[in-house]
């Protein structure tokens, strides 16, 4: 399976990713590689199709249940230059998102990033934290390695996929993915 992951390389400390700029104000965004249309976009599946994002669980990472929300709209950077319809719609793909994760995993407590600093783009990450012993680096921030480097389970993450989707659909009151 191809990855289609959208990052840019990293850049050197103390400075932006190569293109930051002109990625920021839509020019070539990376993110808009991927495509919005498909149920496996290489490094996530596709858990719901939102009013204006789609929920992807994440397939890189050693964090079980890391799911990002991704805007699928025009390019935009950042949430406050969306409309307050647009704002509102995105803050409603990301909690349907968080409430169907916390029924599925078991969590101590999560953490909601909205940061854009590699790939400026309207996107959420919602990553569960555990108990000491089987979070990464329990009660301090998570190192970009946790979330990036390694895969998950293939077979476990298709059935999570396949719960998430039915949560997500029993909370919007249809079957199967919002399409």
């Amino acid at each position: 399976m191809p990855d289609h992951s959208p990052r840019p390389a990293p850049a050197p400390a103390g400075a932006w990713p190569e293109h930051f700029t002109s990625h920021r104000w839509g020019t070539d965004c990376p993110m808009y590689a991927n495509d919005f249309t498909a149920d496996d976009i290489g490094w996530g599946l596709l858990v719901r199709r939102g009013e204006v994002s789609n929920a992807y669980l994440w397939r890189s990472g050693r964090v079980h249940g890391y799911a990002v929300v991704i805007s699928t709209g025009p390019h935009v950077a950042e949430p406050a230059e969306r409309d307050e319809g647009e704002a509102a719609a995105f803050r409603r793909d990301v909690l349907a998102l968080g409430r169907a994760v916390k029924t599925l995993y078991e969590q101590l407590k999560v953490n909601y990033l909205l940061l854009g600093n590699q790939m400026p783009h309207t996107h959420w990450h919602r990553v569960p934290r555990r108990e000491a012993g089987t979070d990464p680096v329990a009660g301090g921030p998570l190192p970009f390695e946790a979330l990036d480097l390694g895969r998950q389970d293939e077979e476990r993450l298709q059935s999570d996929a396949r719960v998430l989707r039915q949560l997500l659909a029993d909370a919007d009151g249809r079957s199967g993915v919002r399409r």
